[in-house]
């Protein structure tokens, strides 16, 4: 005879019940996840379409997103040398900020 009692009761994993429903219910999810792919797909392709209508190409956009990337390289280096001056000098960096008459929104 075992007289050990478990300190849960009769526990009854709340996964398992979900695990039917999810079952029964994940053909009907995943067909609804592919019918707003599709759809925002759709949206996708007709801006491009008018994009490209304006006489925007993937080439110049290519550049102007490569030039946005190395922009905020140059940025975040710049954060990190204001963020160790910053530290040098005990200062905060909006301090800096302020001393260097830099923008803080920029």
């Amino acid at each position: 005879m075992n007289n050990f009692k478990s300190p849960c009761g009769n526990f009854k994993s709340p996964v398992q019940g979900k695990c039917d429903k999810k079952s029964a219910s994940s053909a009907e999810n995943i067909t609804e996840n592919i019918k707003e792919l599709k759809e925002k797909l759709t949206g996708v392709n007709h801006q491009i379409n008018l994009h490209k209508a304006e006489g925007c190409s993937e080439e110049e956009l290519k550049l102007h997103i490569d030039k946005l990337h190395e922009y905020n390289e140059i940025k975040d280096v710049g954060q990190m040398i204001l963020g160790r001056i910053a530290n040098l000098e005990g200062v905060r960096c909006q301090d800096l900020y302020e001393k260097y008459d830099l923008d803080l929104v920029d």
